[in-house]
C-alpha cells in the first residue's frame, strides 16, 4: 500500500503460542450464545461500518440507500440472523461481512418494499457524512471488488490503530508531542529535518529522531493487534497480514 510504513511481525506479539488473547471475534464466532455476544457484535459493528457503506457506494448505491442498507446489515447481524450460522461465522471477520453483505444484497432485491432500517431498528449511530467522506476519499475505481473491499479494510485498520495512538498520547498530556510526530510515521526524514518541528516540544533532533522511530514500531504493533481482533485463532494473524499488508 503506497505511503504506508511497513507492518512487521512484532516480535512481542501476543499472538505466539499459548498467549493469544480472547478477542471480540473470537468470543462470538466460538460462543454464539454467550450472554457478551451481543456487546461483541456491537463493538465490531462500531467499528467496521465504513468498509460495508464503502463497498455499497462503490456497487452504485447511492448515500441514503448504503445508509439505509448498512443499517440494516448490522441490524441483521445483532439479531443473530447470521447468513449462515457458525460455519460462515469462523475465521476472519473481514471475509465473513463480505460474503454476508451479499446474502444482503440479495434479499433487498427479492424484496424492495421490505421496510427499510432493520425493522425500525437503529443499532448504531453512523456518521455517514464522515462515511461519506472517507468513501470518497479512499475509493479505487481500477480495483476489483475483492481488492477495494480489502484495502478499505486495511485502512480502517490503520486508522483504529493510529486513534490509539493519538487517544494515549492525549491521555498521558502529550498531544502536542504527538501531533509533532504524525506527520514522520510515513514521511522520511533525516535528523536536520526534525530541526524545525522538536524544538517547540522541547526535544533535540536525535531525541525527535527516537520518538519517531517508536511511534512507527508502535504503529506496527498496533495494527497487528486490530487484525487480532478480527480473526477467531492465532493461526490465521500471519496469513492475514501477510494478505492486507503484503509481510
Amino acid at each position: 500500500m503506497p505511503d504506508s510504513p511497513r507492518i512487521e511481525r512484532s516480535e512481542n506479539s501476543s499472538s505466539r503460542a499459548g498467549a493469544f488473547p480472547a478477542t471480540r471475534w473470537s468470543l462470538l464466532a466460538l460462543a454464539k450464545d454467550d450472554a457478551g455476544a451481543e456487546q461483541a457484535i456491537g463493538d465490531l459493528c462500531r467499528a467496521y461500518w465504513k468498509p460495508v457503506y464503502g463497498e455499497l457506494r462503490r456497487r452504485g448505491y447511492s448515500s441514503a440507500d448504503a445508509q439505509d442498507l448498512t443499517q440494516d446489515f448490522f441490524a441483521r447481524l445483532l439479531r443473530r440472523q447470521s447468513f449462515g450460522r457458525a460455519d460462515q461465522s469462523r475465521g476472519r471477520f473481514r471475509s465473513f461481512l463480505l460474503a454476508a453483505l451479499d446474502h444482503l444484497i440479495a434479499d433487498h432485491w427479492r424484496d424492495r418494499n421490505a421496510q427499510k432500517r432493520g425493522a425500525g431498528e437503529m443499532p448504531l449511530s453512523l456518521n455517514t457524512d464522515e462515511g461519506e467522506t472517507w468513501f470518497r476519499e479512499v475509493a479505487s475505481p481500477s480495483l476489483s471488488p475483492g481488492e477495494a473491499f480489502d484495502q478499505n479494510w486495511a485502512l480502517i485498520l490503520m486508522d483504529r490503530a493510529l486513534a490509539s495512538l493519538r487517544e494515549e498520547y492525549t491521555a498521558s498530556g502529550r498531544s502536542d508531542v504527538f501531533k509533532a510526530l504524525e506527520p514522520y510515521l510515513t514521511a522520511d526524514s533525516g535528523e536536520d529535518g526534525y530541526a524545525s518541528v522538536c524544538g517547540p516540544i522541547g526535544l533535540t533532533p536525535q531525541a525527535f529522531a527516537v520518538a519517531v522511530h517508536r511511534l512507527r514500531r508502535r504503529f506496527r504493533h498496533g495494527v497487528r493487534a486490530q487484525v487480532e481482533m478480527t480473526v477467531a485463532d492465532p493461526s490465521e494473524v500471519d496469513a492475514e497480514m501477510k494478505h492486507l499488508f503484503g509481510v
